[in-house]
């Protein structure tokens, strides 16, 4: 199973049923790469759709909120829910909370840039604290370049090259858009 994958099935079992512009949001993916994740795990039974009108889904202070669905919502299936409960004790996922103001030519432009050696390319990182190290070593003095804000994890913008772009994608809990 793909790490693209394990993130999806771990953030739907956090937050409850969602639609894939939401979760790509959640988990800083490309959204394309998540809608084929999601086609995948349909596939695989372990997610399926979400059939009722009405969803109940959680919210940051845990309460579940009645709403009327108006994307493809996905659930977990039993499957899915035992997929999860093996996954969790394998890796430490931090779920961001949604934007609520959603830059969509942002995520467009992110969506459909691709590095191209030696360039350097606009780039998000998000982290948590407990990997600023790791991330100060690959980006040595990009690291100092980049704007950055510090909230529940660290979120760093600015450009970087395709290599170190790669380098950080291999830390664990290191989102790179």
């Amino acid at each position: 199973m793909r790490d693209l994958e394990k993130k999806i099935i771990l953030t739907i079992w956090e937050i409850g049923p969602t639609f894939i512009s939401k979760l790509a949001n959640r988990i800083l993916e490309n959204q394309n790469d998540v809608r084929d994740a999601v086609k995948n795990l349909l596939s695989e039974k372990i997610i399926q759709r979400v059939e009722n009108v009405m969803v109940n889904y959680k919210t940051k202070e845990n309460n579940v909120v009645v709403k009327h669905r108006n994307h493809t919502y996905y659930q977990l299936t039993k499957l899915g829910e035992r997929k999860a409960k093996e996954i969790q004790p394998e890796r430490e996922q931090e779920i961001r909370e949604a934007f609520k103001t959603y830059n969509k030519s942002l995520q467009n432009l992110l969506d459909n840039q691709k590095p191209q050696e030696g360039n350097k390319i606009y780039s998000v990182i998000d982290f948590p604290y407990s990997q600023e190290q790791s991330v100060k070593r690959i980006l040595e003095e990009d690291f100092e370049k980049l704007s950055g804000e510090y909230g529940i994890t660290v979120t760093m913008r600015g450009e970087i090259s395709g290599k170190k772009r790669e380098a950080l994608a291999g830390l664990l809990n290191v989102v790179v858009l």
